[in-house]
């Protein structure tokens, strides 16, 4: 699939109102965080663990889209620096909440940290919510270190469906941009990944639910220098 034409930044903020609704839903459900991390815990946290084995206490950890539940501070080594444009809103919806770490409440496409900076950078669900996704991987190879690690993980969709998605979005953006800006594929997103770094594996996330036409990938992806 070709590159994906950027949505406006304002499309982007209308999105994150959505996301605002959701998390105030969420907030009504549950007051407190700790279900909700349990989950993704559970989810991720194997998946994850096997390839940041060989980290330090000094290793840098960047999260981007940590949302409420930081799944990052469950690995043991390293620091960890949590990005979420939402950061804010997550600290009053569940006040004391956060773990320790450096937060950025900023977009993912422009980091103020230095070049080669990130032992591991972990991105789950959330390149389909990014305002330009291209430029947030950009950023991603920027900041990787020569032999870090980037985990990330994507909702796919069959093609039909996301060639309606986009069809939609160009057409009737008010009816179908809301929280998810990206509707990717499979070969749709390994494209995308690998104009940027090396796959080196996938592993396909069981969802417990009978039917559903999204699956969920998990990617172990390297920079490509180390071609």
């Amino acid at each position: 699939m070709a590159h994906h034409k950027a949505f406006s930044k304002q499309r982007w903020s209308t999105s994150l109102k959505a996301e605002l609704a959701q998390l105030s839903q969420l907030q009504q459900q549950n007051a407190d965080i700790d279900p909700l991390r349990k989950h993704i815990k559970k989810r991720y946290l194997p998946l994850i663990e096997p390839h940041v084995s060989g980290l330090h206490e000094d290793s840098q950890i960047l999260e981007l889209g940590c949302g409420p539940s930081c799944i990052s501070q469950f690995i043991k080594q390293g620091k960890k620096t949590f990005l979420d444009p939402l950061l804010d809103d997550f600290r009053r919806a569940w006040p004391g909440s956060l773990p320790k770490g450096t937060f950025i409440t900023e977009m993912a496409e422009n980091i103020n940290a230095p070049d080669a900076f990130y032992d591991c950078i972990i991105c789950l669900r959330t390149i389909s919510h990014v305002q330009n996704p291209e430029l947030v991987l950009h950023e991603v190879e920027r900041l990787l270190k020569h032999n870090g690690t980037f985990l990330v993980s994507v909702e796919l969709w069959p093609s039909a469906f996301a060639k309606l998605h986009y069809f939609t979005a160009n057409f009737f953006p008010q009816r179908i941009l809301r929280s998810r800006l990206y509707c990717y594929t499979k070969r749709g997103i390994e494209n995308t990944l690998q104009r940027h770094f090396n796959i080196q594996s996938s592993h396909c996330i069981p969802d417990m639910k009978i039917f559903n036409l999204k699956q969920e990938y998990f990617y172990v992806c390297t920079p490509l220098k180390d071609a």
